[in-house]
């Protein structure tokens, strides 16, 4: 187990790989404090899951109503993708059983690797996106600021 990353500073490209028994999410996390990526784009990813935790909304009107999933693997990871702003990843991800059953959501904490994750990110040095909440359009709800500007 463990972080492992490398970055083109040509590209400002950052490429890591977590292995076995790593949560996905929380690595994340880590990646983005020790590499110090504020805003970034999370590019690629893909992998495997032994378990994952996901939501989603489950409901067509403002505000909306999340519905939370603890699927349970082998899960093949098919692709996430996300932004960072403020240090803080939002990833979606897409995933698969053995059945080809698919699941889709917001990426929440623990969900654990079963053999690896590679991942590519972007790190856009050039803005210094935050996120301010927006209560009353939903708790989940939330507009982009350049604080640069």
């Amino acid at each position: 187990m463990g972080l492992r990353y490398y970055e083109s500073q040509a590209t400002g490209v950052v490429v890591a790989q977590l292995e076995a028994g790593d949560l996905l999410l929380e690595c994340i996390r880590d990646l983005v404090k020790e590499a110090d990526i504020h805003t970034g784009v999370l590019m690629t990813g893909i992998g495997s899951l032994s378990k994952a935790r996901i939501h989603t909304v489950s409901t067509n009107v403002n505000p909306v109503e999340e519905l939370y999933l603890d699927i349970d693997g082998p899960l093949e990871v098919t692709h996430f993708m996300g932004l960072i702003a403020n240090y803080e990843p939002h990833i979606h991800i897409s995933m698969c059983t053995p059945e080809m059953k698919f699941y889709g959501g917001h990426l929440e904490e623990g969900c654990q690797i079963l053999t690896l994750s590679e991942i590519t990110l972007l790190r856009v040095p050039d803005l210094k996106l935050h996120r301010r909440p927006m209560p009353e359009r939903s708790p989940y709800h939330y507009r982009m600021l350049d604080t640069q500007k």
